[in-house]
């Protein structure tokens, strides 16, 4: 029997139905738009991700894919939040994890908890940040009081889609890590942030468990059992075969997630620990900007993101001398500085496209590493090598960049869109199709090639990284608030 994975991502919604054995009998994708009507905002509306599901199980369906299904299972994009009545429909634009808007806010929600309380916050990052949704659920409750008179429900995208097919209003922990304790269950200190916040949140379920069953919306059959799911990063750890301590992997998307299975325990600055899930402990950074980096360079630089990969190949490593931040929209992990923004550095009047680009496979390789450092020591080891995929791996010149600044091999999946992957795998946990994360990540994910660090590049790329390093603190406070600098 099949499985079909959905992920409602950042920039598209993409599915796919998988053989037991991880061969791709089917795929198909739909994009959606980010509206960015002011400064710091960047929405999304929940009739674009309906389209987008109906539309790409539309076309599964036309090709033949949609038979002998076992199960279906779902990941999202997160840090992503829209609040909807209680059946479900919704009331304002969802607020995307790349929105800022409610930086200000979410810094004084932190002072309203006590010391102990704030070790717990978003995994141990001891700070509600501006993607938190109790800063969501305290900035509408400000700017939007009619819009929050009438929310019933708080949710993640993934979540809302499990109840628009299901009826069902479920979530999981892991995608819930800013909301849950360490034991994966709500705190009594929610409330204390916003008043009333536990009563939006929907009930918690293991992501490997039944959520409910299809009603026959959106054009799968009815009677379908659909997954709880997670987050699309701990779904593409699953689709990149992340299964026992020890096991690293850079999930090369819209932004970039770095994330290392450990020993239980553990734990460094800047990084997310998430609750223990079926003996898999992880920790994990995601940055703010990977591939979004990309498609913003290649439209300011006048082309296409296959113009812009074949001119960047054509530069020597080290882009001759010039070093790209891509903070464009501020930092998540290891820093989560709202404030920060991108940069090209270091250019001459020999400066040419050529290095510009270069310079942003470079810096998006930069803030990885920076990324990297942290999870291992939270992980309490070094990776060996890192498992590579999404959307940025397709690229064999951008891997070989990961692989030389960050100084490990890369072993790209031959499954690029893991997410979806990992979304059929936590469907085939929750119908019995194997017994073991371990089991199916084994029988269905694969290596395609191996990218090994070039020894000849380290030395001048390990300098780059301490200029990236020192050119990103030195240039900081620049960007701060006056009353914050």
């Amino acid at each position: 029997m099949n499985l079909l994975g959905i992920d409602l991502g950042t920039t598209s919604v993409k599915a796919a139905v998988f053989a037991p054995d991880g061969t791709r009998l089917g795929g198909a994708a739909r994009r959606h738009v980010t509206h960015r009507p002011a400064p710091g905002h960047a929405e999304q509306h929940a009739d674009d991700w309906w389209d987008g599901v109906t539309g790409v199980l539309a076309d599964l369906g036309a090709a033949g894919a949609l038979h002998d299904l076992a199960g279906v299972g779902l990941c999202s994009q997160v840090n992503t939040h829209l609040v909807t009545d209680a059946a479900g429909a919704p009331l304002d634009p969802a607020i995307t994890w790349q929105d800022g808007r409610c930086a200000a806010v979410a810094a004084t929600l932190t002072d309203r908890l006590a010391p102990q309380d704030r070790a717990r916050v978003r995994g141990g990052l001891g700070t509600v940040d501006a993607s938190h949704p109790a800063a969501r659920a305290a900035w509408l409750a400000a700017h939007r009081p009619q819009v929050w008179a009438r929310t019933e429900r708080l949710l993640a995208p993934k979540d809302w889609l499990v109840h628009r097919l299901t009826g069902t209003a479920v979530a999981d922990p892991l995608s819930s890590v800013g909301l849950v304790g360490p034991d994966g269950t709500y705190p009594d200190w929610l409330d204390l942030l916003v008043p009333g916040l536990s009563d939006l949140l929907p009930p918690l379920a293991d992501p490997a468990t039944v959520a409910g069953h299809t009603t026959g919306a959106g054009g799968l059959p009815p009677g379908l059992p659909v997954a709880v799911g997670t987050m699309d990063a701990w779904s593409a750890l699953l689709g990149g075969g992340v299964a026992a301590p020890g096991d690293a992997i850079d999930v090369a998307g819209t932004s970039e997630v770095l994330a290392m299975a450990a020993e239980p325990g553990g734990g460094a600055p800047g990084v997310v620990a998430f609750p223990p899930w079926r003996g898999l402990h992880v920790h994990a950074g995601p940055t703010q900007a990977g591939g979004d980096a990309l498609t913003w360079a290649a439209a300011a630089l006048g082309g296409t993101v296959p113009e812009l990969l074949e001119l960047a190949a054509t530069a020597a490593p080290g882009a001759g001398g010039v070093l790209f931040l891509p903070q464009l929209a501020g930092e998540r992990a290891p820093l989560w500085d709202p404030q920060l923004r991108g940069h090209w550095l270091g250019t001459t009047f020999g400066t040419g496209r050529a290095e510009l680009a270069r310079a942003v496979l470079e810096g998006v390789a930069h803030a990885a590493r920076h990324v990297l450092g942290p999870v291992e020591e939270a992980a309490g080891r070094r990776a060996s090598a890192l498992a590579v995929c999404g959307g940025g791996a397709n690229s064999d010149l951008w891997c070989q960049v990961k692989a030389d600044v960050l100084g490990r091999p890369l072993r790209r999946t031959a499954e690029r869109d893991a997410g979806v992957l990992g979304a059929a795998l936590l469907a085939g946990l929750a119908v019995g199709a194997g017994a073991s994360v371990g089991e199916l990540v084994a029988r269905m994910v694969r290596v395609e090639r191996e990218f090994v660090p070039d020894p000849r590049v380290r030395a001048g790329l390990d300098d780059a990284h301490g200029r990236y390093r020192a050119a990103q603190q030195a240039l900081a406070p620049l960007f701060r608030s006056p009353g914050a600098r």
